[in-house]
Parts: structure tokens; sequence; C-alpha cells
């Protein structure tokens, strides 16, 4: 789908014709090195995908269950390191460290509420991205991006009704556009990912014989999602 979307834009592209877009005035051999580094700043949005477990809750005899409830806005920071493999294609590695909290609401079968779970995440995100580039338009250039991803979270507390697992790992895409400016390429990107593993530890020897126990019993399945809006400086 990535691959029929990058050959769309590219037939409109040359289709369109070149003076529309302004000529290629700024760095017109940027795209033709090997390799180039540089550096990302931008927010990110985090966000759960709760599956219920639909358990009775050993301390009441109730069902509980968990949802998100607030969608904060964190900080992203990490850096480029991108390698040319040909006029439309760039390997990329670009480890990215996202700060960021978020909220888990737990409420009865009755709908009376519980304890909220505040989750702190300082997670640092790997992605090896293919970037998918459209031909040159003017000093503009749009791309996606597509590949695996592997994080570590370094914020967990198991002082949290809720413990996530340290390690994830899922898909990574997205889309942006170079900007060509007079000593510097700009490119605003959009990315999200999309966490393929359970990150609810269940093992909480610690809560065990608590009222807290039960909302770690709620959910049966944790997976992750993040999403980030980035400048990138090469």
């Amino acid at each position: 789908m990535l691959f029929c979307l990058l050959a769309l834009i590219s037939m409109a592209t040359a289709a369109y014709p070149q003076h529309k877009f302004g000529h290629v005035r700024n760095l017109i051999n940027a795209d033709n090195k090997l390799y180039h580094f540089g550096f990302i700043l931008g927010l990110n949005a985090m966000d759960f995908n709760p599956s219920q477990s639909g358990a009775i809750a050993t301390d009441d005899g109730k069902r509980w269950y968990g949802d998100v409830t607030d969608f904060g806005t964190g900080f992203t920071v990490g850096i480029i390191s991108d390698l040319r493999l040909g006029e439309y294609f760039n390997l990329r590695f670009n480890p990215v460290l996202l700060f960021n909290d978020r909220k888990l609401h737990f409420v009865d079968e009755d709908g009376n509420p519980g304890e909220d779970a505040d989750v702190k995440s300082d997670i640092i995100d790997f992605p090896l991205l293919v970037k998918m580039r459209a031909q040159r338009m003017g000093n503009y250039r749009p791309y996606l991006l597509c590949g695996p991803a592997a994080t570590i979270d370094l914020g967990r507390s198991k002082d949290c009704n809720i413990l996530l697992k340290q390690m994830d790992y899922g898909i990574e895409f997205g889309f942006g556009c170079d900007i060509y400016l007079t000593y510097f390429k700009l490119g605003p990107e959009f990315k999200m990912f999309l966490g393929m593993n359970n990150m609810l530890d269940t093992d909480r020897p610690d809560l065990e014989g608590s009222k807290q126990m039960k909302y770690t019993q709620a959910l049966s399945k944790l997976t992750s999602r993040m999403f980030t809006l980035t400048f990138n400086f090469e």
C-alpha cells in the first residue's frame, strides 16, 4: 500500500510542471550523499489499547473495566542516521527518547469509579525505517516511512496499580516532507507506532492480597500506541 502511494505521488509530481513549485535552488546535492546525520525535536502522544478480562475481583466480587482517559502531550528528542540506498530509497536508524504520562481509569460493573493508574513513561524508541521518497518538487520532497521498531521503558514504577513490561516491539510508519533551506533540510514528520507485545505485567507479588490487585486482574492485554509529530534537522 505504501509503495502504491509513493508511486502515485511520484507520477503526480512528474506530471505537474516543475515551475509551479519553483526552481531547485537550495542544497542541490544534499540527496546524493551516501550517509548523513541530524537531530530530532518534537511532540508525542501515547495511548493504550486495553483488552478487558471480565474476571471477577476477589475482594468485592465485581467485574472491573479499565480504559484510557487522558491523552497528554509529551516531548521527543532524538538523532538521525541516514544511509542512501538509491534515488528514491533511504535506510534510517533514528533512536528517540519520548517523555509522557498515560492514565488508566477504572470503573466497576455498576459504573462506580476506582483508583486511576498514572503510568509514567520514559521510552527509548529504536526504529529501523525505509524512507521512500517522491520526486523532488523545487525545494520540497514528500516521503513515506515504514519499518520495525523496539522500545525500552526506563520510567516504569512498581508504585503504580498497573505495571508495564520494560520491552516492546512493533511496526512504525508515517509520512513527512523534506524542505530544502539554505543551509539544512527541515523535515516535518508524523509517525505512528503500533505495539505488538502485551505490556501488562501480571506478576505482582507486591500486590497479592491488596485491593489494588483487581486493577491488574481487570485487564487481559495492554498494547501500546504512540503518535509523534517531529521536526528533523539534517
